[in-house]
């Protein structure tokens, strides 16, 4: 009698390391495909939430052999700037005018910067563990130290939405509306 209750319970982790095991290998299969394009474009809401502010932009990230270019939808009133990352470092840029990124509140984390490292993070990210959520594909990437980030794939392994969290606390935010 007493070996049903532990025969069952063995039962259960084979299944679900099974799932877990084959939301792996489905993450592992997306980003394999992605270390070798170096043209997405994301457009993604981005809310950033820091301990005494928070903001919101839709911004849209396209990739070129050069690194990448993010450009601001909205909000309207500064429609049009864009920050060009590349190996050599940040600038935000409007017409012809350049400037630092400045400071990101102490995080590492910027809006502008949400794009091109939920980007990196999918194709280098140490993989910490996936499931099943509500019928969708979900992992936790670490792609340093001290930032985790949270993915959540529709049906056909398209980033619905990520969480960006520095030292274990939610930072930025991201509701992905284009991944092409």
């Amino acid at each position: 009698m007493k070996k049903t209750p532990v025969l069952l319970a063995m039962a259960a982790a084979l299944l679900l390391g099974g799932c877990a095991n084959k939301n792996e290998a489905r993450f592992r299969d997306f980003s394999d495909g992605l270390r070798d394009r170096g043209d997405l474009t994301v457009t993604a809401e981005v809310r950033a939430e820091y301990d005494e502010r928070s903001c919101s932009f839709t911004l849209r990230c396209t990739e070129d052999a050069d690194g990448c270019t993010v450009e601001v939808i909205e909000p309207e009133l500064i429609r049009g700037v864009k920050a060009r990352m590349s190996a050599d470092g940040a600038q935000l840029v409007y017409d012809s005018v350049a400037v630092d990124t400045g400071d990101d509140g102490g995080t590492g984390l910027s809006p502008m910067g949400a794009l091109p490292l939920l980007l990196r993070t999918l194709r280098e990210g140490a993989l910490d563990s996936a499931w099943k959520e509500n019928g969708s594909t979900a992992v936790r990437l670490v792609p340093e130290d001290d930032i985790a980030v949270t993915v959540l794939f529709d049906a056909d392994m398209k980033p619905e939405t990520a969480e960006i969290e520095h030292d274990g606390k939610g930072v930025l935010f991201l509701d992905i509306t284009e991944f092409l």
